[in-house]
């Protein structure tokens, strides 16, 4: 069995935005500048909340961390955003989900502009994502993508994975990662089944497959007999089981000696999603010099 580890990986992007950082730094007479919407500091994303802005100093990122309150009220969140993205001094902005009840309407990504929206939450950022057909048009392109999804093809093509050909299971068919990420691998020339909740009999799916990814946030739901021989498996599952402790979608212990490689939680996909998100606002910083 081979670990997919996602460190190495996100070491090396976050090391090859150090000089890309001064230069923006040089031009701006600024650091790079992210800053994150989150309304709920009880909620799971407040933690990823903390672990962005440390890596975020360490690198000479700026961070603003804004509560609106909820009590506030619709209008003021896109008041807030409208206002965030004319201010010349952010380069980048992160919307922490959840949001209040009612926010995540489409009213809201059609009012949120695509060059600050780094994690790819826009109608068009989604939108232009949607119409590229290859991955070379896609990473060419001058838009934003969802960093989670971008997370997963990265570990593919540093694991030198050809997923030309291959049948790929994607469980979880949300707009951040499960439905951008089939369209990737779509585009990538693998046959992608997106599977959910409603999908009749997803286990026989999951064996017929050659690799499983999985994104439901479900604690170590996917078993040994749940797959095939020899399968890779990309868990981006993020979980606190009964215990407390950190793990993924996929069984570990249970399905290791069966599979021919898979990820880890902690330490596989979610380093080199952060690291992705942190490219996001280096680019957005260097295309806001133009």
């Amino acid at each position: 069995m081979k670990l997919l580890e996602g460190k190495t990986l996100s070491k090396e992007i976050l090391d090859s935005l150090e000089s890309r950082i001064e230069k923006v730094k040089a031009a701006l007479n600024r650091p790079p500048s992210l800053s994150i919407i989150n309304y709920y500091d009880d909620s799971p994303s407040a933690i990823y909340v903390k672990i962005k802005m440390k890596v975020c100093a360490r690198l000479g990122i700026k961070t603003t961390l804004i509560n609106p309150g909820e009590d506030k009220g619709y209008p003021y969140f896109l008041k807030l955003l409208k206002s965030m993205e004319e201010d010349s001094s952010i380069d980048a902005i992160m919307i922490e989900r959840p949001l209040p009840p009612g926010y995540e309407d489409m009213k809201t990504w059609d009012n949120f502009g695509i060059a600050k929206d780094v994690d790819a939450l826009s109608s068009l950022n989604m939108g232009k994502l949607f119409i590229a057909k290859s991955m070379d048009e896609i990473e060419k392109g001058n838009f934003f993508v969802p960093c989670t999804a971008l997370a997963v093809i990265k570990m593919i093509k540093k694991y030198s994975i050809d997923v030309k050909g291959l049948n790929i299971a994607v469980a979880g068919r949300s707009s951040i990662v499960g439905r951008p990420l089939a369209h990737m691998l779509t585009s990538m020339d693998a046959t992608v089944t997106l599977c959910h909740s409603k999908t009749k009999d997803i286990v026989s799916i999951f064996k017929k497959s050659d690799m499983v990814i999985s994104a439901v946030g479900k604690a170590r739901w996917i078993k040994a007999d749940m797959v095939g021989e020899n399968a890779v498996l990309i868990d981006v599952g993020t979980n606190i089981d009964e215990n407390g402790k950190m793990c993924g979608d996929i069984d570990f212990e249970d399905v290791k000696d069966k599979v021919d490689s898979i990820t880890p939680v902690p330490g596989g996909v979610g380093p080199v999603t952060l690291a992705c998100l942190l490219e996001g606002v280096v680019r957005a910083a260097e295309n806001n010099l133009k």
